[in-house]
């Protein structure tokens, strides 16, 4: 579960964010995203997935959009 700012206001603190690493490439293989707000990271991951970016690239990035 995530929590920010944003979940507590809307008042929906539900959050599943799991993802599927390859652990020979740390490549991001698939993820299961549950709860508001993960249309706003889904284009990220996806972005990532489709470069064949290691997860630790989204990892080690600031964001100012919060499951």
């Amino acid at each position: 579960m995530v929590n920010s700012s944003k979940v507590k206001v809307i008042c929906r603190t539900t959050r599943v964010l799991k993802p599927v690493i390859d652990a020979k490439t740390n490549e991001i293989l698939g993820v299961r995203l549950f709860g508001e707000g993960a249309h706003e990271i889904i284009n990220i991951i996806t972005v990532a997935m489709n470069a064949r970016l290691p997860y630790t690239t989204l990892r080690d990035q600031i964001y100012t959009i919060l499951l």
